[in-house]
């Protein structure tokens, strides 16, 4: 046996001469040779678990931005709904105030077209000194004879004049009953289309172009439906006439305002006694002018100066005797079928009580005709007004929009619920809802207004969703 095997034998290196490996290292040696490969199919695993797990983390990542892009469009979409609305509310109020402002101007052309006629009397009188302007500014100063002389330097007629302030007028008036009426009449009728419109505007734009796992244009490209679980919006607004008592005192605070338009009644006396028997009536310079607003929506515009003189007799003791110095009076009436012109005017002859004391000619009168004591108004001037009284046609005030009543204190509420379907069993939903509300600015005095369709103050905002939906 050779050194070499017996080193082999008895586990000595042949080189070093120290033991070589044992039976329990070979042993080792050849259970991990066995183990070769075992890690592989672990890893395969793992790699197996982390890509489904990649997939799954980006199927609910594409689940929630479609979830959140619902959302975030229905939101959007709720809140356009209401701003809609607000808008709409905010129309109604412009077109309000319009009618308004062009119904003021129109007042103002009656009430100057009133004066215009009323001028031209004071002119005639003047020129023919009935009474003298002399006597006027001895009794009650120089400014009035000086105001009642010049009318004469506008002329005697105020034709022109009344044609000019007539087809103004009726500018006014087409722009009331033509123009705004029609823009009212198409947004009562397309207010809810537009809603609508807006409703599916937001919809596509934010869903459809967000990076909405669908894509398209339309609602049924996008799997979309639509259904409004709230809508206060119906049945909110109406139409009503002009001549009804909220619009009638609305616009005759409005005419109030303005101090050509109010009440110019004044009386003015002379001074000192002018008759003994009667030591306490004066002569009296008393001046009327109105402008009134009928129940049924026409106008009446009359003016009146008359001088009455203190006289005294022995059956009917001191009373007054007028003189009629102007006139005027204008109203407005509604024109059916095209049977009245749109202009007339009936001219009168004055009376001559040259054949009839004044005094006997007001006792067979009646109302404030009759008072020639102390009385306090112009029968006899406003008796000529009458008879010679100038009439335009007119159509009325119009109508306005309106909240309906019972809803003036509510805000609008609108809610709704889309739905989309990203596959045969993918399916998710979201809800908003929104509100028009009215919010004026603060008043300087601290109080609230009411909402109404007079003020453009209207505006939308989103709220929590409603339980009860």
């Amino acid at each position: 046996m050779s050194l070499a095997t017996k080193h082999a034998q008895y586990g000595v290196s042949h080189r070093t001469g120290g033991p070589r490996e044992t039976l329990h290292d070979l042993s080792q040696v050849e259970w991990v040779s066995q183990q070769k490969g075992q890690a592989l199919l672990l890893g395969l695993v793992l790699c197996g678990a982390g890509v489904l797990a990649w997939v799954l983390m980006l199927e609910l990542g594409e689940r929630v931005h479609d979830q959140s892009s619902l959302h975030r469009a229905t939101d959007a979409a709720a809140y356009s709904a209401a701003l809609m609305q607000a808008r709409s509310m905010n129309l109604h109020a412009y077109v309000n105030r319009a009618q308004l402002g062009h119904q003021l101007g129109m007042a103002h052309l009656i009430a100057v077209a009133t004066a215009s006629q009323y001028r031209a009397k004071l002119a005639t009188q003047a020129a023919r000194r009935n009474p003298p302007a002399s006597l006027i500014g001895a009794f009650f100063g120089p400014q009035h004879s000086i105001a009642y002389t010049s009318a004469l330097s506008g002329g005697m007629s105020e034709t022109l004049s009344q044609h000019a302030f007539r087809d103004a007028y009726l500018r006014h008036e087409r722009q009331v009953h033509q123009v705004l009426d029609r823009v009212r009449q198409l947004q009562l009728r397309d207010a809810e289309q537009q809603r609508q419109q807006s409703i599916h505007h937001m919809l596509i734009a934010n869903v459809g172009q967000s990076g909405s796992a669908l894509k398209g244009d339309t609602l049924k490209q996008l799997g979309l439906s639509i259904t409004i679980t709230l809508d206060e919006t119906k049945d909110l607004i109406d139409q009503y006439s002009g001549a009804d008592s909220v619009w009638r005192d609305f616009l005759t605070g409005l005419v109030g305002q303005y101090g050509f338009l109010t009440e110019r009644n004044r009386t003015y006396r002379n001074l000192w006694i002018v008759n003994p028997r009667c030591p306490l009536k004066r002569h009296e310079l008393r001046r009327k002018g109105r402008l009134l607003l009928g129940q049924d929506g026409q106008w009446v515009s009359e003016e009146s100066l008359s001088f009455h003189a203190l006289r005294h007799n022995k059956i009917i003791g001191c009373y007054h005797r007028e003189y009629p110095m102007g006139w005027a009076l204008l109203n407005t009436h509604t024109n059916e079928k095209g049977a009245q012109p749109a202009l007339t005017q009936n001219l009168v002859t004055m009376p001559d009580f040259s054949r009839q004391a004044f005094w006997r000619w007001s006792r067979a009168q009646s109302g404030a005709a009759r008072n020639i004591f102390s009385g306090r108004h112009n029968p006899l001037a406003q008796r000529y007004a009458h008879s010679a009284s100038v009439k335009w046609s007119s159509k009325g005030l119009g109508r306005y929009a309106q909240l309906k009543k019972g809803r003036e204190r509510q805000p609008v509420r609108i809610a709704i619920k889309v739905s989309q379907r990203l596959s045969a069993d993918n399916r998710i939903q979201s809800r908003a809802a929104a509100q028009t509300y009215f919010s004026p600015p603060t008043s300087s005095r601290g109080q609230a207004k009411n909402p109404s369709l007079f003020e453009p103050f209207w505006r939308a905002t989103l709220i929590p969703n409603l339980s009860h939906e």
